[in-house]
């Protein structure tokens, strides 16, 4: 009787302890509320959905993760003041957490990233500062616009460091539990910065600086084939035309990556491991995707293990052509001038070793001492009893597997593809449109009305279709 009471007591702190976990697990259900009213372009209503959520789906830990996904809607809202005060909160807390990055992550050596204050990823560090900009260059402050664009060369010429300088306080410590190899970061020039530098400094009558600009834009793609790998756009010519205008459009189309969970569960029988992989898809909908078993002679039967780590997702755009309509005549197509979803990729792989090579440790010290905690619960709680023995073994797998879930944060609201182009016009109004094909169809039309194109002025006209 003593034994059942020790056990029941047990089964109700596991219990306890699994539920305490949904700190550890990441939410969606907030977008999938703002996803109709995202989709219909009412931008401003997903805004409101996703404020709405701030005290259900986002914790403190997830500050960045919500000043980020309302700064984009309110930018695509056309809120800019507003955008860049949330834009602005969420660089913040990045610089701030990431100073306390070393000692924090810690915790989720005994849990799992969830566990921790959400940093960003890079590329929407880096992203937010060109959407600032955009900002700045809507409410006609063209200097905080160009401060904005240097942040974001400054972010790229220390992105490498960063990684390199954590796996390396990782490798250093006194117990680190492993060694983990970083990887070398091949995006080092972000042409779409560049390219609003040239036209903010052309503006200005800087022309050298123009000229710097366009020759980084020019190397780029020549040193960045894996990342440009498409015909380079025209560069704007570095001087205005003063007695013409110039017309200046950056369209943006397609979503922004998701992370999906990559999971593995490993059990053994004597002599053998057997391996069940599951991956989510777009909907996070958990899927079979593979099934194996490895004779190993000598490993004992009763050990479980699951390994769980993000995948970058990328979900691209229905879109393959954008033209620009002027006075009611097709001017010209857009030329793509930046395929912001590879480079998020690649962004995102520079820290991958660090993340698997973390739930690797993490994982295998955690089920070490689960395994150690089983053995010694046997012999002082169950006395040895199969079946209580039996059901503790699967209570506690339960429970660390519950806690061992990968961190699926990130801001669904950045776009994937960047079109530009750079059109010489007589100044005064013009009626201008921009038009979305797929498939040689087209699907949307971006009716922007009149618009008074003056001489010497920046005139951009800036446009999204976020499918």
């Amino acid at each position: 009787m003593q034994v059942r009471k020790k056990y029941f007591i047990l089964i109700i702190a596991v219990i306890i302890f699994s539920a305490s976990c949904a700190s550890t697990r990441t939410s969606q259900s907030q977008y999938q509320e703002a996803a109709e009213s995202f989709k219909r372009r009412d931008f401003a209503a997903a805004g409101k959905i996703i404020e709405s959520q701030k005290e259900i789906n986002y914790k403190e830990k997830d500050r960045v993760l919500f000043f980020l996904d309302t700064g984009m809607l309110y930018h695509f809202s056309g809120e800019y003041e507003k955008s860049n005060i949330a834009l602005s909160a969420a660089e913040d807390a990045i610089e701030e957490l990431y100073t306390k990055s070393v000692s924090k992550a810690l915790v989720s050596g005994v849990l799992n990233d969830n566990a921790l204050d959400y940093r960003g990823e890079d590329y929407e560090d880096i992203y937010l500062n060109i959407f600032k900009a955009l900002n700045y260059i809507a409410l006609d402050e063209m200097d905080s616009a160009l401060v904005e664009i240097r942040r974001v060369h400054i972010k790229l010429n220390i992105l490498e460091d960063k990684y390199r300088e954590l796996i390396e306080i990782h490798n250093s410590s006194d117990n680190p539990e492993g060694e983990i190899v970083p990887r070398k970061n091949r995006f080092h020039n972000d042409a779409l910065a560049r390219y609003l530098g040239l036209l903010l400094y052309r503006m200005e009558g800087k022309f050298d600086s123009a000229r710097i600009e366009s020759e980084e834009i020019e190397k780029a793609f020549k040193l960045q084939t894996q990342l440009y790998p498409f015909s380079k756009p025209e560069i704007p010519p570095l001087s205005m035309d003063r007695e013409n205008a110039h017309l200046s459009v950056i369209a943006f189309s397609g979503n922004s990556p998701r992370k999906l969970a990559e999971t593995f569960y490993l059990q053994t029988t004597p002599d053998v491991v057997w391996i069940v992989a599951t991956s989510q898809d777009e909907e996070y909908v958990k899927n079979v995707v593979g099934f194996n078993n490895i004779y190993m002679p000598g490993i004992k039967g009763g050990f479980h293990f699951k390994f769980q780590y993000p995948k970058m997702k990328l979900m691209g755009s229905v879109v393959d052509r954008v033209d620009i309509v002027i006075d009611d005549e097709i001017r010209e197509s857009l030329d793509l001038l930046e395929n912001m979803e590879k480079i998020s990729q690649e962004i995102f792989l520079i820290k991958q070793p660090l993340v698997i090579g973390k739930t690797v440790i993490r994982t295998v010290v955690k089920n070490m001492l689960k395994e150690s905690g089983k053995k010694q619960a046997s012999e002082s709680i169950t006395g040895g009893n199969p079946f209580l023995d039996l059901l503790l073994g699967v209570t506690a797998d339960l429970a660390v597997d519950a806690t061992e879930n990968a961190d699926l944060r990130i801001s669904p609201y950045f776009p994937a593809y960047a079109r530009v182009a750079d059109i010489i016009l007589p100044p005064g109004e013009h009626t201008i449109s921009i038009d979305y094909y797929s498939n040689g169809k087209l699907i949307y039309r971006d009716n922007r009305g009149k618009a008074d194109i003056k001489a010497g002025e920046l005139n951009l006209v800036e446009s999204f279709l976020l499918e």
